[in-house]
């Protein structure tokens, strides 16, 4: 029987769909759903995104006893942070003989389905392994991608890995050594991040830009035209006026005035290339102008997905 693994549960169920024609039935391992095909031949899960989690050996846990810089030396450790499905994939393992990876096509997805390999390498070292790359859950996209496997790329998994390390090397010794150094511990600590530190240093940066705005007074001169019985807003071509006296000058001038003169029309022809494909920032972005908090976004981001 085949195991194909995704990254997540709505993911599975949508394979599952796919690639049994809507034919399959749905059991639980520690209150995981395996959606297994009516023909017995394949059965997929789900995961939670990564499964395994790096961090430093207990003996490194008091804050006090290690000094910080010595956590760059350490080599960490894999821990499971998703027990259920861990042991539900050591209970497929035994029911197997081929594993299909069907995680995300980007780097941390090949990390997340390595992690998963490695699990199910634990109970059958041997096992047949393969991979399936798709950019949508669409019924061709995964229809195809099934049908033209590939290979797992240990290298891309190995990279988004080495990313954890880093990240793990930086955050936990520079947030030991920024709270030691200030007395700040315990639920006071402060924390330091690779990614977290130069976001919070654009934020505050950004709020002392606002706190040191001083709001001008200006003034505007607008005038409503009509053209062909449609009605059009038209700004004076200084656009603001720093001064009150020459914006009311010539507020006067015209206040009174019932026709206008069109004294030059420039046309030009632009092409303009079709907007790049959302990154999650851009996105998160563009969402809350509208109104949308990040969480609902993604929310939303992940049912379309």
């Amino acid at each position: 029987m085949k195991l194909i693994i995704c990254e997540k549960a709505i993911a599975a169920r949508r394979i599952a769909t796919i690639l049994s024609d809507d034919r399959f039935k749905i059991q639980r391992i520690n209150n995981i759903p395996i959606y297994f095909f009516e023909n017995n031949e394949s059965m997929v899960i789900g995961l939670r995104g990564h499964i395994i989690s790096l961090d430093y050996p207990q003996k490194y846990a008091l804050w006090n006893r290690t000094k910080p810089r010595e956590l760059i030396r350490v080599t960490a450790c894999k821990k499971a942070n998703e027990k259920e499905i861990v042991s539900a994939l050591k209970k497929l393992a035994n029911d197997v003989d081929e594993v299909i990876v069907a995680t995300d096509f980007d780097r941390e997805g090949e990390l997340i389905g390595v992690e998963a390999l490695d699990i199910i390498k634990e109970i059958k070292p041997d096992i047949k392994i393969k991979r399936a790359r798709f950019s949508a859950l669409t019924k061709e996209e995964v229809t195809d991608a099934f049908e033209d496997l590939s290979e797992v790329d240990y290298n891309l998994s190995k990279s988004a890995e080495t990313r954890q390390i880093i990240d793990l090397a930086w955050g936990a010794t520079l947030t030991r050594f920024i709270s030691l150094a200030s007395g700040q511990l315990g639920k006071d600590f402060l924390s330091v991040g690779r990614v977290q530190s130069p976001t919070l240093r654009l934020i505050v940066d950004r709020e002392k830009e606002i706190n040191a705005f001083k709001p001008r007074t200006y003034w505007e001169i607008e005038g409503i035209f009509e053209k062909d019985k449609k009605n059009f807003k038209a700004k004076h071509v200084r656009d603001r006026f720093w001064e009150n006296e020459p914006a009311k000058k010539i507020f006067e001038n015209v206040k009174s005035a019932k026709k206008a003169i069109v004294l030059d029309v420039t046309k030009k022809q632009k092409k303009e290339k079709p907007p790049a494909p959302f990154n999650t920032t851009a996105f998160l972005q563009a969402a809350t102008s509208l109104g949308f908090s990040a969480s609902d976004a993604m929310r939303v981001a992940e049912d379309l997905y």
